[in-house]
């Protein structure tokens, strides 16, 4: 009897997109955590927060239902936030916040279906207006450009795809 393995690795590895994300943040993290950021945004907290990225990623997938799609746009976000705005040092005080925010913006750019800020914002664990802050100021740290080629997505995608083979 010969049994078919339907789905998997690929659907293996797709499913592992936010622990490679978190991965990756984490290992930007660590290093960048010995350098003091020369600009504090709204995004930096006084503390760091308890929960693991991955964790925090587990989270907002759990409850904010959005595709894997987002993570990965997020994941472009940051690293767009990191090009056009190089004072500002993503570490362990903002990393969630800054994903968070992605992801949101991601969700909705993207997503067809999405739920009111206030929703996310209980998702997140912050509030109603400190979302629309963050939403805001990611915006214009964006230069309100979230359009991401299909070239480039695939190319984040497929990077993420092997981190996550390892």
């Amino acid at each position: 009897m010969d049994v078919e393995f339907v789905g998997g690795k690929q659907e293996f590895l797709e499913d592992s997109i936010i622990y490679s994300i978190a991965r990756v943040l984490d290992e930007i993290v660590r290093e960048t955590d010995i350098i003091e950021s020369p600009q504090q945004t709204v995004f930096h907290t006084n503390k760091k927060p308890s929960i693991s990225l991955a964790k925090y990623l587990e989270r907002i997938q759990m409850y904010s239902y959005c595709s894997n799609e987002c993570f990965i746009l997020a994941l472009i976000y940051i690293d767009r936030i990191q090009e056009k705005n190089q004072d500002v040092v993503i570490n362990s005080f903002c990393v969630h916040r800054f994903m968070f925010a992605c992801i949101l913006l991601s969700i909705k750019y993207n997503d067809d279906d999405y739920y009111k800020n206030d929703y996310y914002a209980k998702v997140g664990g912050i509030t109603i207006n400190e979302l629309n802050k963050l939403e805001q100021e990611l915006l214009i740290m964006l230069d309100y450009e979230l359009y991401v080629s299909q070239k480039q997505y695939y190319f984040y995608k497929d990077k993420l795809m092997k981190y996550a083979e390892l």
